[in-house]
């Protein structure tokens, strides 16, 4: 049903216009009834949580898997909807914005329900098949909703590193642990980046009122999520590391990408002091818990003294 009313605005979107009030009352009740149907899904993961017992995962078997699809195809869609609606974004903003709060409840809803899920040493293969499907649609969620909303983003990979925990030696031999580290890799990285380019801009304005300016505060929420997937990377490779034999040249080149970015390289922008500590906290410091992982593993190692890493290091120059 809900695929169906996707392909319904798809097919009608075009002739979306102020004028043509049928096609504009169409969209609208769709957006209306998409809502809805977020808002019932909400309403079944309310109920289940109102139980005083925590339910069984066979019991509750096909709510997660359908409620991560819809999620995914939601903010999705939430996502495009420039592109979509084009330059008439603003005749459905509101239910848009309706769309994407109602399937931020819902999902902060599936992921307190499944926290209350306990793991069994007796669990069955169906069990363990549905947590792994949790956590990979989970991490498909995390690719689309990296530029939607930071908390959202965050919360959701606490989850995801907190469920492949929680499952441990029931899950780690069918998590895509390449993906997952994949992932946090280019999250940290874009993060970092960021945080450089406000660095940067911050410092090339000169504001004697930098603590007080936008793109002061901006940095700092900035480096916090830096920090973050910095010290979640670190904490999965912690916990995973038997299985990261394959991720650890990424590994090694997310390291040099960083570090060649602080002195002494010659590739490291010159900053305030102030600026430059915050930075220093947020990726270098994790850099060095990274790397206090990653020594002791072989592959770690081998990557690093292999010819063809030690070539592609020369655009990582240091004095």
């Amino acid at each position: 049903m809900f695929n169906t009313l996707m392909e319904e605005i798809t097919n009608q979107v075009g002739g979306l216009s102020i004028q043509n009030t049928e096609i504009h009352s169409f969209l609208r009740n769709i957006l209306q009834v998409m809502v809805q149907v977020l808002e019932v899904l909400s309403g079944c993961v309310r109920h289940v949580c109102s139980f005083e017992e925590a339910p069984a995962l066979d019991s509750i078997r096909s709510l997660p898997s359908c409620i991560l699809k819809v999620l995914r195809n939601t903010f999705h869609h939430c996502k495009e909807s420039g592109e979509v609606y084009c330059g008439r974004l603003s005749l459905v903003g509101d239910l848009l914005q309706g769309l994407f709060k109602e399937a931020y409840s819902l999902q902060k809803g599936l992921m307190e329900l499944m926290d209350r899920i306990s793991p069994e040493n007796t669990a069955s293969e169906d069990d363990v098949s549905d947590i792994i499907t949790v956590i990979h649609s989970l991490l498909d969620i995390c690719s689309v909703i990296s530029n939607l909303d930071i908390a959202l983003h965050a919360n959701t990979w606490k989850f995801i590193i907190k469920q492949c925990v929680k499952y441990g030696s029931l899950v780690e031999e069918r998590l895509r642990h390449g993906d997952i580290t994949s992932c946090l890799c280019d999250d940290l990285l874009a993060s970092f980046h960021s945080c450089l380019e406000l660095a940067e801009q911050i410092s090339q304005a000169g504001s004697q009122q930098v603590a007080h300016s936008p793109e002061y505060k901006l940095f700092q929420k900035t480096t916090k999520m830096c920090r973050f997937f910095a010290n979640t990377l670190v904490h999965y490779i912690k916990e995973f590391k038997a299985f990261l034999s394959k991720s650890c040249g990424r590994f090694h080149q997310l390291y040099l990408q960083i570090v060649s970015k602080f002195p002494p390289s010659l590739c490291s922008p010159v900053l305030p002091s102030p600026l430059s500590e915050e930075l220093n906290g947020a990726a270098l410091v994790p850099m060095d818990a990274l790397l206090s992982q990653l020594l002791p593993l072989r592959p770690f190692v081998e990557s690093v003294l292999n010819p063809s890493q030690r070539e592609s290091t020369s655009t990582f120059t240091h004095v």
